[in-house]
């Protein structure tokens, strides 16, 4: 964007924030007529030009997410009513502008982090992934079309992240920035806001299974298959994605025996997945393949191989990435070291996928600094109501405005 351009959005914004607030119910209406139109199908020829994994399955979880209920109750829940004191009234207001640096790690991101935005009624600049591919547009230009008056409310730009200037300008019109990334897109956002700017960061997490009690008992079968399932379909950039197989156990045999077991299940499940997504699986993988980084194996491992997949039987207990889709890294962590060994973590803790979930371990999770816990077959399900990072989003793109009476 050259100088012109942003001298015009910025009186774009202006005239925006000085005329009437934009309706939450306007935007509820908007969605909820949009979710039931992919539903049955009216964009379907539309959306089939774009490479979406999982499609019948992200249009469930779409719908699920922003159906007319789900979107109230998170107001309800995220932005409950204020109290009014004997001198003072309370109302929630938005912050203004926000300026959303999308991440592009699952296909509709971008346009869930604007709805969010949208719907605590703040003005949304969008700065696009470099490889949205005309989605997020698609989805704006659809929205628009059911409510014309949301088209003040969005703005898509596409600016490469190297051109800071531009950022920076567009930061300083905004009253907030929303971050989606790793470390270096944060540190590069807090670098160039003004201290008065609200940064609201979502930044790099990791994810990890954790299997107490006798995980290698013929029972749990069906919760490694569910494991295997989520990294599968997960393709294991997620922020909940598993990315380390924790086994409640110092024996190096009982972790060999492990990989021994789980590595077949695991082959199938991908052997299955590809072929039934057939060529878009493969090109899928590739694709997911090529944007990571193969991890440099380390004194003292062993892999065990199949053709698609990878575990890694490793010495020490760090928390890492695993490297790329279709290796996992299993490592020892008695119960006892759980703090000690997590602790460290705490600011990249997100999701505990656990095996035999007593009080006892949970608590120690949580002591540790992972704020959500669920089984290891879920650990990328959506929930009705959750936090996000151990916050509520829209409590964070709003302020709380105290007027005298």
């Amino acid at each position: 964007m050259d100088t012109k351009e942003l001298k015009e959005l910025r009186k774009k914004l202006h005239k925006t924030l000085t005329g009437p607030a934009l309706p939450v119910e306007a935007v509820i209406d908007a969605v909820d007529i949009l979710v039931r139109e992919m539903q049955s199908g009216v964009y379907s020829d539309l959306l089939d030009q774009y490479d979406l994994t999982d499609y019948p399955e992200r249009l469930s979880l779409t719908a699920k997410q922003l159906g007319r209920r789900t979107l109230q109750k998170r107001l309800d829940d995220e932005l409950p009513a204020l109290t009014d004191t004997a001198e003072l009234t309370r109302k929630i207001a938005p912050l203004g502008v926000l300026l959303h640096i999308a991440a592009g790690n699952t296909d509709v991101f971008p346009f869930f982090t604007v709805l969010e935005g949208l719907i605590t009624g703040n003005i949304n600049i969008v700065k696009l992934p470099s490889h949205d591919g005309g989605l997020t547009g698609k989805l704006v230009e659809i929205l628009i079309n059911l409510e014309p008056r949301l088209s003040e409310y969005i703005y898509l730009v596409e600016v490469p992240s190297s051109d800071v200037e531009t950022l920076k300008a567009l930061a300083e019109m905004s009253n907030g920035v929303v971050v989606w990334g790793g470390d270096k897109a944060v540190q590069t956002i807090r670098s160039i806001t003004e201290p008065y700017t609200r940064v609201i960061e979502w930044g790099h997490k990791l994810s990890f299974a954790y299997l107490a009690g006798d995980f290698m008992h013929w029972s749990v079968e069906e919760d490694l298959k569910g494991l295997a399932k989520h990294i599968f379909r997960s393709k294991q950039l997620l922020t909940s994605s598993c990315q380390v197989i924790y086994l409640d156990t110092d024996d190096p045999e009982k972790q060999k025996a492990f990989c021994e077991k789980f590595l077949p299940i695991l082959e199938e499940t991908f052997v299955k997945g590809l072929s039934s997504e057939g060529m878009i699986a493969q090109g899928t993988l590739k694709r997911f393949a090529s944007r990571t980084e193969e991890r440099v194996s380390r004194k003292g491992e062993t892999d065990y191989k199949a053709e698609h997949c990878i575990l890694t039987a490793c010495e020490d207990k760090a928390l890492e990435g695993s490297g790329r889709f279709g290796h996992m890294l299993v490592k020892r962590l008695p119960e006892d070291e759980i703090v000690s060994v997590l602790s460290p973590y705490n600011g990249y803790l997100q999701t505990a996928g656990v095996l035999e979930r007593s009080a006892k371990i949970q608590n120690l999770l949580i002591r540790a600094g992972v704020c959500r816990i669920t089984s290891v077959s879920d650990m990328s399900s959506h929930f009705d109501g959750e936090a996000h990072d151990g916050m509520f989003p829209l409590a964070q793109y709003t302020r709380i405005v105290d007027i005298q009476k």
